[in-house]
């Protein structure tokens, strides 16, 4: 197994995925879901993919074949498409889709535990980055198409019948690869496999993965506030339609294939921690730009910004974590993370519906801000092992705010940020220039 086996099957689940998940809260509404129900739909299927996992983590440490896992996860995932698509109401929706998510959890530690294996650290997150990059040209096809059929058909049985087929495709390079040699209890008894599946005490010794639990935790909580619902703001609170959400979605793809290798080459050569300070920022800006927005126009430009933020903390957070996991259990650690900072999204959603529903959306947005600001403390207290300065122009440091370092932080990286991506610019344009010079003088 290499990474291109990854790299194909990315292609097609971001493909299928890109198709049909961005517009479930919509058809969660067009089946006549209140804002709690579709806040219930988006917390229930996230607790249903989280509990599990400990679980199939375990499960991966104790086989010598974790692919196994994987072909059943993403199976599970394509085929549970097909019931979805008859649904009649949004608590059929809700089983079904909770259903899919408990089962199709098989994939997500086994997945995650043989990428880190096959990927040297030195470049974990460039590789991390061409995968993501792969997978955001799959989405761009997906949402685009999706949004077409969907604003010119609507909600067609079809159109889940091909997310299916495709889903199906994804699991192919995973059939026919060879999986590389890697750590696994062999011979365990059930009880000692059920101790290990459930005991959360070792946890309490890996003290910078608690601290980066707590962190991401509050910030996928923060975020999950208002994400079911930013579709059905775009359409209720600045009328929008169907297509509007998929240009968005487009516009995210579209950045995230620019700067996709930028981060990685980024990530790789810096301090982790500090990528994701710099990012949060104008992540927090986000539902803000959203609250105050007179119109769509607003949201198109600032996705450009949010979704080059994200990507950068994305990968920057997925290096860290990588580099802090317990060698001899990865998968269950893996597990065990997910399942942590999965209740902060699976909370957010019910809370934010609720929410929603009494002081409106717009309030909501402006808390989903100031709370996704906080992570800036949460973040500050992680360990970093590359020797970085601490302090700013002024000497400020981490007390009491640091304005100054934090500026400096984010001037610094985004400026790197920038050379970089022109950096690569002009390495493509030679490229280009050598082919077409080849084909003049053929």
């Amino acid at each position: 197994m290499n990474v291109k086996s990854f790299y194909t099957s990315n292609f097609f689940r971001c493909l299928a995925d890109a198709l049909i998940s961005p517009f479930i809260p919509v058809f969660a509404l067009f089946l006549g879901a209140t804002k709690v129900l579709i806040g219930l739909i988006s917390t229930l299927t996230t607790l249903a993919s989280l509990f599990p996992q400990i679980f199939w983590g375990t499960l991966g440490e104790s086989m010598g074949k974790k692919n196994i896992l994987i072909i059943f996860g993403f199976v599970t995932w394509a085929v549970m498409w097909v019931p979805i698509a008859l649904v009649k109401n949004p608590v059929q929706l809700l089983f079904l889709l909770a259903i899919q998510s408990l089962l199709s959890a098989a994939a997500s530690p086994a997945w995650t535990s043989l990428f880190i294996h096959i990927t040297p650290s030195y470049k974990r997150a460039y590789t991390a980055s061409n995968l993501d990059l792969i997978g955001s040209a799959g989405s761009f096809i997906g949402t685009l198409l999706g949004g077409f059929i969907l604003n010119s058909l609507g909600f067609i049985p079809f159109l889940f019948y091909i997310v299916t087929f495709l889903g199906v495709i994804s699991v192919l390079p995973f059939v026919w690869a060879k999986e590389p040699t890697t750590f696994y209890y062999n011979g365990t008894s059930l009880a000692s496999f059920l101790k290990r599946t459930f005991d959360f005490s070792r946890i309490k010794h890996e003290k910078e993965l608690v601290k980066m639990i707590m962190a991401i935790t509050f910030l996928n909580f923060s975020v999950n506030l208002v994400v079911p619902f930013l579709s059905i703001y775009i359409i209720t609170g600045l009328g929008g339609n169907l297509m509007n959400i998929a240009m968005i979605s487009v516009i995210g793809v579209v950045t995230a294939m620019t700067f996709y290798r930028s981060w990685g080459t980024i990530v790789d050569n810096s301090a982790k921690k500090f990528v994701m300070l710099a990012c949060i920022i104008p992540i927090s800006f986000i539902p803000f730009i959203y609250a105050i927005a007179p119109d769509i126009n607003w949201l198109y430009a600032y996705e450009v910004v949010g979704k080059m933020s994200w990507i950068g903390f994305n990968l920057a957070a997925f290096a860290y974590l990588a580099g802090i996991l317990p060698k001899d259990r990865i998968s269950s650690s893996i597990a065990m993370y997910n399942l942590f900072v999965g209740l902060g999204s699976a909370a957010g959603p019910f809370v934010g519906g609720i929410l929603g529903e009494s002081i409106g959306l717009q309030h909501l947005l402006l808390l989903s801000t100031a709370m996704r600001f906080s992570t800036i403390f949460l973040l500050d207290r992680l360990e970093e092992k590359k020797q970085v300065k601490t302090s700013g122009f002024f000497g400020l440091g981490f007390k009491p705010f640091g304005l100054a370092y934090r500026i400096e932080n984010f001037v610094g990286v985004y400026s790197l940020l920038l050379i970089e991506t022109l950096r690569g610019s002009i390495k493509l344009l030679d490229v280009k220039n050598h082919l077409k010079r080849k084909r003049l003088f053929r």
